[in-house]
């Protein structure tokens, strides 16, 4: 039986055998327990401390009370000090930790695992070189030892050496194929590599052995992430916060990716999450005003980014999303300052968004033109002494959209701001090395290529999916349909249903998107719209097909010298209509869009259901605020002198509701309190059976000026409904008067704002004018629909556009 030592001796042989038995057998807590005893009886055995501050730190407790001890009962001896080391390290106290370390090899200048300590804290306090050499000097003891060789892998990499991190952390692998941690940090490496694959295959090696480990889970996360597999990166952080879900930072991750496929609901929770755990956790605040924004909570969006400026006032980030928040609130004074402090605070790309600025709610026709002339004003000044930016995509991240609303020729404008991104960004010309040379083979098929966004069931889709689909099945072309949309993410409803030819997915950055979509090597590249979203507006700077053009899903000029045609329809173009284009103008003979005739609801709801005015007349004007131009507010008021039964109907915003608020306002400015109050603003109707029988159940569709009506005529004439349309100069006005061609509706066409009114009411109030008008859209309504004349037209375009490229 082992002897007992007296108070205030040393253990006995017995008592230190037994404790390190204990400590090889992993039995943390009975090794606490012990040590705890035995120091009562040898208080001053730096041994028993030894033991008991390593156990504690090994079940996670803190030990630096009793490894102090320790050091300060053994002095000479290397391994308490840098046992010491490590616990101060835990704690933050780095400076400590850097001491304990060095003193414990000043005692013992080899003593490997306080190289190996040392290194650690050398690389948190920034100094990643001495790091290295710590680690190189530990493995010049012990080549084969594994943490050595993952911890000058991390080195490495934070040096960019990671070609040489990747063959330590193989080398710290080969030594310990179990080894979760070198398995996550070689994924990591791989990752910023661009060996994506590899780096998956790495973290989920780690998961195999540790299932529990988080950092892997982020690590594959980050990784699909990088390969676009959104959904599933989704699901690897969301298993990461399960496993520690008292970790704000976690939550944020996943609130971000939640935000890039458009579960802003699932996003708010995570941020709301985040900050139940760090009520002042800036990128909790900033991030969760993101994402109200995108829930149409623009004023609670305002109120977070200042939270999160309160916590953090110099981040220029902050300061650039305060900015964009109040852009959308249409608070553009306030906006231009954000964005101004962000620019001087390192924010390249803000010079050019304060620049660009213009309301998104118009006032005034005055104020229209004001803001006009001065967005023109601050565009000139950059042309003459621009700001270089490396990416538009990521530094602006938005186009001129609200510029096509005003009424004005853009073209010069247009061609201005697109001069000030190539001046601003060089690298926006890129040229596909395919486009340099003829094209040397006549007989072969032209290969297509169709870019857009806008693949999912969206107005654009419903204009050119059918003909798309069309072109793919046709035996002169080979289509790529070309897109950032991610088809996997949930409630993705595809607009191409039917189509045969390759889509192709292109990552969210321009540089990796032009490689993929040069490496296709096409005839021609056909945008579906530029103007709307900035992915598509930056990628056509470049040269990417031998011939680049684009169809009117925005319809305006882009000002862009590598598009080389704007593909029109002659019925929609005025005799001057050359002059409003960068591109040249090709007029195609019929309408260049392909529209299924909409299904019908089996029961059309009434008036009361939708939400209606159960009396009177309904002129209805389903447009987007944004449309509204302040000359037509002329129009509504005069319908309503006329017809003192009528209401006017527009919808609100579904993504910004205080947009009706701003316009409201200035009907205030514009129209007469006597009718402005039979101007009701509706709620944003989501579905699509309930759209058509809001429009059966309105009595005129108003066509508002020069921005109007689109691909909602496509349920207003399936029901037969009439409309009435003044056309504009340009041909974002004037798609109603193309229709109205196509099914002989020149009784809906109006010459003048006094005109439009007088055919609006007399139509509303005449039911045999009416229904007059609604048999004719009936009995016409074939040569819109399920109309593929514009195919051939398109293939002998592309044919004709081609033959003087061939050798």
């Amino acid at each position: 039986m082992p002897r007992i030592a007296a108070a205030g001796g040393l253990p006995t042989a017995g008592e230190t055998n037994r404790l390190l038995a204990l400590f090889n057998a992993g039995s943390h807590a009975e090794l606490e327990r012990s040590a705890r005893l035995l120091i009562e009886r040898c208080p001053n055995s730096g041994f028993a401390w030894k033991m008991l501050g390593v156990s504690l730190q090994l079940q996670g407790k803190e030990g630096l009370q009793a490894l102090q001890m320790a050091a300060d009962l053994l002095p000479d001896e290397a391994s308490s000090h840098s046992n010491l080391g490590c616990a101060l390290r835990e704690l933050g106290r780095l400076d400590d930790a850097l001491a304990s370390y060095r003193r414990a090899l000043t005692i013992k200048r080899n003593h490997r695992e306080a190289l190996i300590g040392l290194g650690d804290v050398q690389r948190d306090l920034g100094n990643a070189k001495d790091a290295q050499a710590s680690y190189r000097r530990a493995l010049a003891i012990n080549p084969n030892h594994a943490e050595a060789h993952n911890n000058l892998g991390n080195a490495l990499r934070d040096l960019g050496h990671l070609d040489d991190a990747v063959a330590s952390y193989r080398r710290a692998l080969s030594i310990k194929s179990d080894y979760v941690e070198a398995h996550s940090n070689l994924g990591t490496a791989l990752r910023e590599l661009g060996q994506l694959a590899d780096a998956v295959s790495s973290h989920e090696r780690a998961l195999v052995v540790k299932p529990d480990f988080v950092r892997a889970h982020i690590g594959l996360g980050n990784a699909l992430l990088d390969l676009g597999q959104l959904p599933d990166a989704v699901a690897s952080y969301r298993r990461a916060v399960a496993i520690k879900s008292d970790d704000a930072q976690l939550h944020i991750i996943l609130g971000r990716t939640l935000q890039q496929i458009g579960l802003w609901d699932d996003s708010l929770l995570s941020y709301h999450q985040a900050l139940a755990i760090e009520p002042d956790l800036c990128g909790a605040h900033d991030g969760l005003g993101t994402t109200l924004i995108n829930l149409g909570r623009a004023t609670d969006a305002v109120a977070s980014y200042r939270r999160a400026l309160e916590i953090k006032p110099d981040s220029a980030g902050i300061l650039h999303n305060l900015g964009a928040a109040l852009e959308t609130l249409g608070q553009v004074d306030e906006a231009a300052t954000c964005f101004q402090e962000a620019y001087e605070l390192g924010l390249t790309g803000d010079k050019l968004l304060k620049a660009l600025l213009l309301p998104p709610i118009m006032g005034t026709a005055e104020e229209v033109l004001r803001s006009r002339a001065k967005c023109e004003q601050n565009v000139d000044e950059l042309i003459e002494a621009p700001v270089l930016i490396e990416d538009p995509l990521t530094q602006v991240g938005r186009t001129n959209f609200f510029l096509a609303y005003h009424g004005c020729n853009d073209r010069d404008l247009q061609v201005k701001i697109a001069k000030l991104y190539e001046k601003s960004c060089p690298a926006l010309l890129y040229q596909s090395p395919h486009c340099a040379s003829p094209r040397s083979n006549a007989q072969a098929k032209i290969r297509v290529g169709f870019l857009s966004k806008f693949v999912q069931l969206h107005s654009v889709s419903r204009c050119y999916g059918g003909i798309v689909e069309a072109l793919a099945r046709s035996d002169s072309c080979e289509v790529a349909l070309i897109s950032t949309t991610d088809t996997e993410v949930p409630d993705f409803v595809d607009g191409y249903p039917n189509f045969v030819g390759e889509r192709v997915h292109l990552p969210f950055n321009l540089a990796k998107a032009r490689a993929i979509v040069s490496a296709l090597q096409l005839d021609v590249l056909c945008y579906l719209d530029i103007g709307m979203e900035p992915f598509s507006y930056f990628m056509a700077f470049a040269r990417l097909a031998r011939i680049q053009c684009v169809l009117g899903g925005h319809p305006v000029t882009t000002g862009i010298g590598n598009i080389d045609c704007f593909l029109s329809v002659d019925s929609m173009e005025s005799e001057f209509a050359d002059g409003h284009y960068s591109e040249k103008l090709v007029r195609f003979r019929t309408v260049n869009s392909y529209f299924e005739r909409p299904p019908l609801p089996t029961r059309f709801k009434t008036r009361e259901e939708l939400g209606f005015p159960t009396r009177g007349q309904i002129y209805m004007c389903p447009m987007k605020l944004q449309k509204i131009h302040p000359e037509f507010d002329e129009a509504m008021q005069r319908i309503l002198e006329m017809d003192a039964n009528g209401v006017v109907v527009l919808f609100q915003d579904h993504q910004i509701p205080c947009w009706h608020t701003m316009l409201a306002q200035r009907f205030e400015k514009t129209i007469s309190a006597e009718v402005r109050n039979r101007i009701l603003f509706l709620p944003w109707i989501f579905d699509y059976a309930d759209f058509v029988s809001a429009n059966l159940v309105a009595d005129v569709v108003l066509d508002p000026f020069h921005f109007g009506i689109g691909t909602t005529l496509i349920a207003t004439f399936a029901v037969g409904t009439p409309i009435v349309t003044k056309p504009g100069e340009f041909l974002r006005g004037r798609v109603g008067l193309g229709f109205c061609k196509m099914l002989d509706l020149q009784e809906c066409v109006a010459d003048s704002t006094e005109e439009y009114a007088r055919l609006a009411v007399d139509i509303a109030t005449d039911p045999v004018l009416r229904q007059r008008i609604q048999a004719k859209i009936l009995a016409n309504g074939g040569a819109i629909y399920q109309n593929l004349q514009p195919v051939d037209e398109l293939i002998g375009f592309f044919d004709g556009a081609i033959k003087g490229l061939v050798t």
